[in-house]
């Protein structure tokens, strides 16, 4: 994925400053005087499509960066690029999800300079991001999460002092898990980098992070990268602990706690699943997974007899 001011940036959006007046239509913000910053032509104003997550962050009369795409790739070619049926769109990428940022003085100057390497790429940018995870902004703490994940000249700088506050960051229950998630995963994809001792981390995650037997909760890609440095170190962790997640409401996590489960005490897999299935409350598509998990279980031992 491309670094958040990197995105912005991209050729195929535009960059601007506007002040926000109100929702035209469900799902649809205006601005006015805008003042556009990088790929397109002035105007007065723009409405752009949003989805639900931008809607609580406007207030009339605010002044805000945002960046909106007003093509798309075409349907037929998948090259060519066509103009948006539905009109311009609020920029999502990771870090700028979505590309909507209060216009303070330092938002600006960061988000409003052209990308430069010289800019971009050296201590001082670093510093700034280290810095950034402790805003109390949950949107700069993501932004900054996702330039630490995708931006090579970033993680190569990256020594013992940084990597011990990037640990104790995703351990802070205070903190965004958007960008306690980027940081956990960036962790678990460089390990050349970020270094090699995040298993720990990882299994305080798997202890502490609540359980939903609801899909689609934020910390679901938190659970994941945690599973996945658990699987990469072969760590141990209790099994109560990993017990817990068989019943979670999203089937994937409920797969790799069984996973787990399977390296540390394989005996103990079944009679997990037969305990989370005789929960009424157990999500649907975790019910039809763990049936089939089963299923594929009892062939596999009763071909291993």
């Amino acid at each position: 994925m491309p670094p958040p001011i990197d995105a912005m940036w991209d050729r195929d959006v535009i960059l601007a400053e506007a002040t926000y007046v109100d929702q035209p239509a469900p799902h649809r913000l205006r601005f006015i005087d805008v003042d556009v910053v990088h790929g397109g032509e002035a105007r007065d104003e723009v409405t752009v499509q949003v989805d639900d997550n931008a809607l609580p962050l406007v207030q009339p009369g605010k002044r805000y960066v945002l960046a909106w795409q007003e093509t798309q790739r075409s349907p037929s070619t998948k090259k060519l690029r066509v103009m948006r049926a539905e009109g311009p769109q609020l920029l999502m990428s990771a870090g700028a999800n979505p590309a909507l940022f209060e216009a303070r003085p330092e938002t600006r100057e960061l988000l409003l300079q052209p990308p430069t390497p010289e800019r971009l790429e050296g201590r001082e940018h670093l510093r700034r991001a280290m810095a950034g995870l402790r805003s109390a902004d949950p949107q700069m703490q993501s932004l900054f999460a996702a330039e630490l994940f995708a931006r090579s000249a970033l993680r190569e700088q990256l020594g013992g002092a940084e990597r011990r506050r990037l640990r104790a960051f995703v351990l802070r229950g205070d903190r965004a898990y958007e960008a306690r998630s980027m940081i956990l995963e960036a962790a678990l994809i460089y390990p050349a980098h970020y270094g090699s001792d995040w298993a720990r981390v990882a299994a305080r995650v798997i202890r502490h992070e609540p359980v939903s037997a609801l899909p689609g909760q934020p910390n679901e890609g938190l659970v994941w990268s945690a599973f996945g440095l658990l699987q990469r170190d072969a760590a141990s962790v209790p099994l109560a602990q990993l017990a817990r997640w068989v019943a979670s409401g999203n089937g994937a996590l409920s797969e790799l706690a069984l996973h787990a489960i399977r390296r540390q005490a394989p005996e103990r897999e079944l009679p997990l699943i037969d305990q989370a299935l005789a929960d009424e409350a157990l999500a649907a598509g975790t019910r039809e997974f763990l049936l089939d998990h089963r299923r594929r279980l009892l062939l596999s031992q009763s071909s291993e007899g």
